[in-house]
Order: C-alpha cells, then sequence, then structure tokens
C-alpha cells in the first residue's frame, strides 16, 4: 500500500486507508485494468533501481496494454510451490518469443531457477516437425514448454498414435491459457507427466496444476492472495517487488473455489474463462472491445461485434456504412487494419489464419461488442 499511493493515479485511491493504519482487506476498492494501466505507466516514467521487463497483455499500437514484472519474472516464488523439473532435465521450449509475448522467456527462466538444461527453440516451423522431435529427441530433452497452438498441431498430427517416450514431462499454460484435454495428453502422451500454469500476462502466473490434480483446478501460488468474489477472480500480490503492486486487482477471469484429489492443503480454483466481453482465443485473452473500436474506426463500417464459434473461430461481425462496397476487398481491408494495430491477435492469427474472418451483416448489431453466449 506504501508503494502504491507513490504513484500519483493511485495515491488517491489508497492513501485514506494507510492513514488508518489497519483495515480489512475485503474493504479495499478494486483495482481494474484500466487504473493498472495508467500505474504502469506512471511507474515506468518515474522507475529506478530495479531492472524491470515490460509486456504487451493486449490492446493496441495507439493504445498498448502493458504489464511491468521484476527481472526475477517470480520464476522463484513459482518453482517453490510448482516442482516438475530437476538438474537432470533437458527442457525445449517451443513458446515463441515475438510481438512482446512473455512466456518463452518465463520458461526459459524458470527452467533455469530449477537447474535444468534450456533449448529456447522458438516456434516449431511449418512441415517436417518429425524432423524436429527426432533433434530434440537426440539432445537428449525430457520435457516440452509449448503453447496452445504447438500443442495443437503435435495432438492433432505428429505425435497420433506414435507415443513418445523419451518425454517425461509437459509444460503447459503460463500467462497463455491451454485448454487441451487431459484425456487427449493421456492418449497422445501415455509416457508423460502433464504440469499446467494458469493466469494472464497482467496478472501473471495466478495457480499452478500437476499431473494428479483435477481438470481445469489450480492451487494459487503461495506469494500472491486470490479472491473470488461473484464468481470474479481478484488478486492481491504479497511480495514488495512488485510495481505497480496488485491491490484485489480485477483479473477479468471467472472462477470458483472448489477441491482438488491431489490431496494438496489450502484452496483450489477451478477456472470457468475470461469475463465478458473478453475471450479466449489460441490461449490468449482479448477484449472484444478493442476489435470493435479497430473495425470501426474503418470508414467502411458503421458497426461491429465479436461472435466466437463453437470450433473456436472468431467472426468480426460488420454493419457496412451504406456508401461502402460489400465485397472481398472491403472484408479484406477491415481485417487487415485489425490484425496490423492489435498487439495480440495478429499472433494467434498467425498459426491459424482461417480462424479469424470479417463477416458483413445487413441488420443491426446488439449494444454487446461479444455476441452473448458465443464465447
Amino acid at each position: 500500500m506504501r508503494s502504491a499511493v507513490q504513484l500519483p493515479s493511485l495515491a488517491a485511491k489508497y492513501e485514506s486507508y494507510t492513514a488508518r493504519g489497519t483495515f480489512a482487506l475485503r474493504d479495499l476498492p478494486v483495482l481494474t485494468q484500466e487504473e493498472l494501466a495508467a500505474a504502469t505507466q506512471e511507474a515506468i516514467a518515474c522507475r529506478e533501481g530495479d531492472p524491470g521487463l515490460l509486456w504487451a497483455h493486449g490492446g493496441t499500437l495507439e493504445a498498448p496494454g502493458l504489464s511491468l514484472l521484476p527481472e526475477g519474472m517470480f520464476a522463484a516464488e513459482i518453482h517453490s510451490a510448482w516442482s516438475p523439473l530437476g538438474p537432470r532435465d533437458v527442457v525445449a521450449n517451443l513458446h515463441p518469443s515475438g510481438r512482446l509475448r512473455p512466456d518463452h522467456y518465463l520458461f526459459n527462466r524458470f527452467a533455469a531457477t530449477a537447474g535444468a538444461t534450456v533449448l529456447p527453440v522458438g516456434d516449431l516451423p511449418p512441415g517436417d516437425a518429425e524432423g524436429w522431435l527426432a533433434l530434440l529427441a537426440g539432445q537428449g530433452v525430457t520435457a516440452l514448454a509449448a503453447p496452445p497452438q504447438t500443442m495443437a498441431r503435435l495432438v492433432g498430427g505428429v505425435a497420433a498414435g506414435r507415443p513418445i517416450p523419451w518425454l517425461r514431462t509437459l509444460l503447459l499454460g503460463g500467462t497463455t491459457h491451454d485448454t487441451t484435454p487431459d484425456a487427449v495428453l493421456a492418449d497422445r502422451f501415455p509416457y508423460t507427466d502433464i504440469w499446467r500454469l494458469y493466469g494472464t500476462p497482467t496478472s501473471w502466473v495466478i495457480g499452478h496444476h500437476g499431473p494428479q490434480c483435477l481438470a481445469d483446478v489450480y492451487h494459487p501460488l503461495p506469494h500472491q492472495l486470490v479472491e473470488v468474489v461473484d464468481g470474479r477472480v481478484l488478486l492481491t500480490t504479497l511480495s514488495p517487488v512488485r510495481t505497480p503492486a496488485l491491490i484485489r486487482y480485477e483479473t477479468r477471469e471467472r472462477a470458483e473455489f472448489t477441491h482438488c484429489s491431489c490431496g494438496r492443503k489450502g484452496p483450489a480454483l477451478r477456472a470457468l474463462g475470461p469475463t465478458p466481453p473478453s475471450f479466449r482465443f489460441c490461449g490468449r485473452t482479448i477484449d472484444a472491445r478493442e476489435l470493435v473500436a479497430l473495425a470501426t474506426a474503418c470508414d467502411e463500417v458503421e458497426q461491429a461485434q465479436v461472435a466466437v464459434t463453437p470450433e473456436q473461430c472468431v467472426h468480426l461481425r460488420v454493419r457496412l456504412a451504406p456508401d461502402a462496397v460489400d465485397d472481398h476487398h472491403s472484408r479484406a481491408w477491415v481485417r487487415y487494419q485489425v490484425l496490423e494495430h492489435h498487439l495480440v491477435l495478429a499472433d494467434c492469427v498467425a498459426e491459424q489464419p482461417e480462424a479469424f474472418e470479417v463477416v458483413p451483416v445487413d441488420h443491426p448489431l446488439g449494444p454487446s461488442p461479444l455476441a452473448p453466449g458465443e464465447f
């Protein structure tokens, strides 16, 4: 709290509480993503001393969503509660490193903290995935850290019907959220233990999951406090090294407290997905309002709305302006403008270009940026 009030935008929010000396956590106001963004810009401007890392969690080129983390990325704190690796492990890190994406660097740092050897491969190129797996096996790899799109390729093609006995450990999730079903992974990788992390780029890693845990159930990390209020996940950091501090931060995630079969003491959290109008796409959380704003910034578009199909394809519905021509060129131009100016969506679409489509409609669209019931 004393750290937070050093930032002008948070001073008015917390000064009355620090003046009291004692207060209940539940009495503190919720910290919104917009407030955190403003405080992050202030922290960047006045930062001195310890090094920091800056990541893009979303937003646009004109209004980027940025997260500031300490140089250690909380790898040691995560490792103290979640220990899938040891000094004898060799980890192939398949997370891409572009577009200010943090998970590649998180797993490099985490593996080093665990004493393991890291191969920072990055995104597997299209084509000969079998050859790449043979290369990794030849280097003594025992673990893979992989994003959702890479797992989809491995599950759907390379690994189908051919167990990989050298792969002892799969590290999934992070600030992206991997929803590959445990049953599918058990079928494709019968010799492999599945370990997951759950979080978002703004809140960082919230919880961890081991091979004995129930599906979608995570254990909160001990260096922070997790609340669930009306189904919303609020996060408070208990470490003084994070600036701005997260104090009852609204993560825009939905969850409920539950029990886990693994026997670990303490609360467990069942993840239920993002809070609308945000939605999950290729493991990333995207705010539909940002896509609507980018689409309607085009002269050709009068209204826009996002719909997510059951097949996890994103349809950007647009009602064209009266003088706009409904043809392939208009749709391609709107699609290009949205992808070019959004900091997260383009990375998601690069792997699955057919999963994002601009769909003209000839009727008025509803007021919600995200079509209800379709996320």
